[in-house]
């Protein structure tokens, strides 16, 4: 086992991270509108399954819903059990997979690394804003990226020691995480894996025949309910999953998410700040920071999965976060090498975290201002300052005394503080502007509500009601023949269309940071 021997956290520091990991993540979970339209539509779906009592086919608006699979409506059917069909019980269990992926981050690299390398690599982890702003979501992904994340550190136990509980362990993660999200569970795991086996010479392990039990556990585990939806919805989920939502999506761009495999590359890097401004060091340091094997397989994890995600099509922001505990592992293992005076960094990668924390107010201030359902609330940009000004200040305070482990305590301090004003503060503030929110006791009050073409699926979370989409005029029109005074939801784009039905806009907001605005419709009606 190989164990780095540097400064050691206290068990008091330990637990303190942790509850703060805890208060970030849970604190104000309900505050955020469902609005998002990934989490308004996995929301609302989880809920259609607990209404239903179903355990097999996710529906979203009455209909099949087969763009991901099941685990993540299983965890939020407890939880509208246990705390009400709300928004804090749609994103509970995702804030509990964010705890749990930081802690057993933690508790492997202890094992592998030991605890200073342990501590920094779930600080690296528990500092990125991206990771918390995650795992606050009621998606899929923090199902996935916690399943696999064991799986992968349990099958590297396997590998390295040759411990078949870990092994069964990782079959039956890796499992879970398939019913997360799919065959990519395993996919990039399992060539991150193969990879390490052929360099390292692990052909022991792969012959070894506990492989073939592990094999059952995983079958046993994913097949039953693969197999139950294909039965149930005739071969429909299977076809509409596994062809249009994977294949399809790294072979083609879908729905506007493309652009150049530089966007993924910057995606992991922003997503993983405050500790990657130290990756020019960690690269001139590199000798000693990938002198332990975990630390060599965590950068192999990295590149496998943020590589494919560069030639993918498709390229959205959580897509590759899998690999941000296993990068987590990296930067915290260089920085726990330079508290610990076993090597030394420049102090660059300060200043750059310090302009990011300056410029991100100011950009969002200008940002906000340009958007017109917003553009009041923009003082709330100006409160992200607080990181800022607590790293300068703290720094002038100890400007006499300071040693890497102050400067990187410092640091830590003054982004956690930067990302409690952004999640609990700047972040809901903001999205309380959507149309929904705006417009949602207006719809209440109406009886026949439907839409024409496109609308946010945000409307059934709140309404608890199915809402019948109309693709055509004609459909719309012989609904609004049948009850006049039907509400429809609808977009700008097709406002002139619906004139001709003789309807009137009756509330009108711009969709906030998108492209659409929402508009609300009735017959004879005139605007407020």
């Amino acid at each position: 086992m190989e164990q780095a021997i540097g400064y050691r956290f206290s068990k008091v520091q330990v637990y303190i991270l942790f509850a703060v990991v805890i208060f970030i993540l849970f604190f104000k979970l309900n505050s955020p509108p469902i609005y998002i339209l990934d989490e308004a539509r996995n929301a609302q779906a989880g809920r259609e399954m607990f209404q239903k009592k179903d355990y097999i086919v996710p529906t979203f608006n009455g209909e099949l819903r087969s763009h991901k699979p099941v685990l993540h409506y299983w965890f939020m059917q407890p939880a509208y059990a246990m705390f009400g069909e709300n928004a804090f019980a749609a994103r509970f269990f995702s804030a509990v997979m964010g705890f749990l992926t930081i802690l057993i981050t933690f508790l492997y690299t202890r094992k592998w690394l030991g605890q200073s390398a342990a501590f920094c690599s779930a600080l690296a982890l528990g500092l990125s804003t991206h990771f918390l702003f995650e795992f606050r979501l009621a998606v899929p992904d923090p199902y996935l990226i916690f399943f696999s994340t064991l799986g992968t550190f349990a099958a590297f136990a396997f590998l390295q020691n040759g411990t078949r509980s870990q092994l069964y362990l990782a079959a039956a993660a890796f499992a879970l995480a398939s019913l997360a999200k799919g065959p990519v569970a395993i996919g990039l795991p399992g060539i991150a894996l193969l990879i390490w086996i052929i360099w390292k010479k692990k052909w022991n392990r792969v012959f070894d025949w506990s492989l073939l039990l592990a094999a059952i556990i995983f079958l046993a585990v994913a097949l039953p309910w693969y197999v139950a939806v294909h039965k149930a919805t005739n071969g429909q989920w299977t076809q509409e999953f596994f062809f249009q939502h994977n294949f399809n999506r790294f072979s083609e761009e879908m729905e506007g998410h493309g652009g150049i495999f530089l966007i993924t590359i910057a995606i992991v890097l922003i997503g993983m700040l405050p500790f990657t401004s130290f990756l020019g060091e960690i690269i001139r340091k590199r000798k000693t920071v990938f002198q332990y094997e975990l630390v060599q397989f965590a950068a192999i994890v990295t590149i496998v999965f943020t590589g494919f995600y560069c030639v993918s099509s498709t390229k959205l922001p959580n897509y590759p976060m899998p690999c941000y505990p296993f990068f987590a592992v990296v930067l915290g293992n260089f920085i726990s090498e330079l508290i610990s005076n076993r090597t030394t960094s420049k102090k660059y990668p300060l200043w750059i975290v310090l302009l990011i924390m300056i410029a991100v107010p100011v950009a969002g201030y200008f940002a906000i201002q340009q958007e017109v359902e917003a553009k009041h609330v923009s003082w709330v940009a100006w409160t992200l300052l607080i990181g800022a000004w607590m790293f300068v200040s703290f720094l002038v305070a100890n400007r006499k005394q300071l040693d890497w482990f102050k400067r990187i305590m410092i640091l830590s301090i003054s982004y956690t503080f930067f990302n409690i004003v952004f999640l609990h503060v700047v972040y809901p503030r903001l999205y309380e502007q959507n149309p929904v929110s705006k417009t949602i006791n207006l719809v209440k009050q109406q009886q026949h509500i439907y839409a024409y073409q496109i609308y946010n699926p945000g409307y059934n979370f709140y309404l608890n009601t199915n809402i019948k989409e109309y693709p055509t005029l004609d459909s719309i029109k012989a609904k609004l023949d049948q009850y006049p005074d039907a509400t429809i939801i609808s977009r700008k784009e097709f406002a002139d269309t619906l004139k001709t039905l003789n309807l009137q806009v009756i509330a009108e907001h711009h969709d906030i940071f998108e492209l659409p605005t929402t508009i609300i419709l009735k017959r004879n009606a005139e605007k407020p």
